[in-house]
């Protein structure tokens, strides 16, 4: 009988200490999530040649038309700001974004371009 008892306490404490680890092991697993960048063209007309220069790399998204918007997911090799380039009619613009991006940190951005417009926000919920 005594053993019996032992023998189910020792279940009941694996059982908990795996849900435990389970617990910790899945909350912990945020840093997985890829960072996310979206560029949007709140612009009038259609803006071509969009990159954006992060972490180490060049994404090119190519054309954005009017009110259109493109959702990139950049490798981060390295630690770095945010650069975007694009042409509007004949002329190119350039603009930072003052937002970080490092290894294994998720960051969500949101990038409004266009009619002479470069805003980026940083979401941070």
């Amino acid at each position: 009988m005594a053993s019996d008892n032992i023998s189910r306490h020792c279940k009941s404490l694996c059982v908990m200490f795996f849900l435990g680890f389970l617990l910790l092991v899945v909350s912990g697993c945020s840093w997985l999530e890829s960072s996310k960048v979206t560029v949007m063209n709140v612009g009038p007309g259609s803006i071509d040649d969009v990159k954006l220069e992060v972490g180490g790399y060049v994404i090119q998204v190519g054309e954005i038309g009017a009110g259109g918007s493109r959702v990139v997911t950049p490798k981060v090799s390295g630690d770095s700001s945010l650069r975007i380039s694009y042409a509007e009619g004949d002329a190119l613009v350039v603009c930072d974004g003052d937002v970080y991006f490092t290894n294994n940190l998720a960051v969500r951005v949101e990038v409004a371009i266009g009619g002479g417009v470069c805003r980026v926000l940083e979401d941070l919920d």
